[in-house]
């Protein structure tokens, strides 16, 4: 929904302490806390704590300022990483220092701890996969603690620590992610070719295309009886090209756009014509295809 989320207040811890200290004031005061980040937070309302309630008792911890550390281990290939600290930024800080980062979700509009908290991940079966969380290799929290604690402790878990694998998938429920270990990657290039072709077989191809492919991706259009395979895989880094992937559909649009596409979406629903609902899913799903697909140079889309 988009109702307003109200909260009796927010703090910007921008050190672990200070987000040890939030957590405290949370527990210590018996309020529901939800940590939020600079971009964005989850749709539905489970996003706002205590609402319909007793907004008293609702408070926010934003990690937007908590995003200045980003620490590379270049013997061990590993980085470590602040929770505010934006994907894009993470990205573009490695990939400088001559490394890759393994996986990553296609949206890049979110913060590490944000990635880790909703377990969003790329498109990989090869080696770990392509969820983002198969890569941490340690992880910070901050939890609820006693009185003679503190009311809040931090926690570093590793492999070895029985709550490791919870933490990585957490959900944003097993407490406050403060710091983020994961590993890396000697930088590499990426080669991304796109097959429009029929749907027919698709239930037997994709195991084949997903092994051949380190990033196979497949989008599947049912009503159009179209299969987008995308063919992407490393490629040298004396490769020719230097061009960025640009998908229309994870850039940053006007407000006006989803808001049509919502408007037209609730139209339907009030009219109940099923029609309609199949009219608009083929023209928005398939016909933008021959621009949505990009690759820019130097900030500069070029089809």
């Amino acid at each position: 929904d988009r109702k307003t989320c109200y909260a009796l207040n927010v703090t910007y811890p921008t050190t672990e302490q200070q987000l040890r200290l939030a957590v405290s004031y949370v527990v210590q005061n018996n309020l529901k806390a939800k940590i939020v980040t600079k971009f964005s937070h989850t749709i539905p309302a489970l996003s706002c704590p205590q609402q319909n309630t007793n907004n008293n008792h609702a408070f926010f911890i934003s990690t937007e300022k908590y995003d200045s550390g980003i620490e590379i281990d270049a013997e061990n290939l590993a980085v470590t990483v602040d929770s505010g600290v934006r994907l894009r930024e993470l990205i573009d800080e490695v990939e400088k220092n001559g490394f890759s980062l393994v996986a990553a979700p296609y949206w890049e509009g979110v913060t590490i701890g944000g990635v880790i908290s909703t377990g969003a991940h790329g498109s990989s079966w090869w080696g770990k996969g392509g969820a983002f969380h198969e890569q941490v290799l340690e992880i910070t929290v901050v939890v609820p603690a006693s009185k003679s604690e503190g009311y809040a402790k931090i926690l570093k878990l590793d492999s070895h620590h029985p709550l490791f694998n919870a933490a990585k998938v957490s959900l944003g429920v097993l407490g406050a992610i403060s710091k983020v270990k994961l590993s890396i990657e000697h930088r590499f290039k990426r080669s991304v070719t796109f097959n429009f072709t029929d749907d027919n077989d698709i239930e037997n191809v994709y195991m084949d295309h997903a092994n051949k492919y380190e990033f196979a991706d497949i989008t599947w259009y049912p009503s159009r009886h179209t299969a987008v395979y995308r063919y992407d895989f490393r490629a040298s880094l004396n490769a020719s090209g230097d061009g960025v992937f640009d998908f229309f559909g994870f850039q940053v649009n006007s407000i006006l756009i989803p808001e049509s596409v919502r408007g037209a979406g609730v139209n339907v629903e009030l009219h109940s014509i099923m029609l309609n609902l199949f009219s608009t899913s083929r023209h928005t799903s398939f016909d933008p295809w021959p621009n949505l697909f990009y690759v820019s140079k130097n900030s500069i889309l070029r089809k």
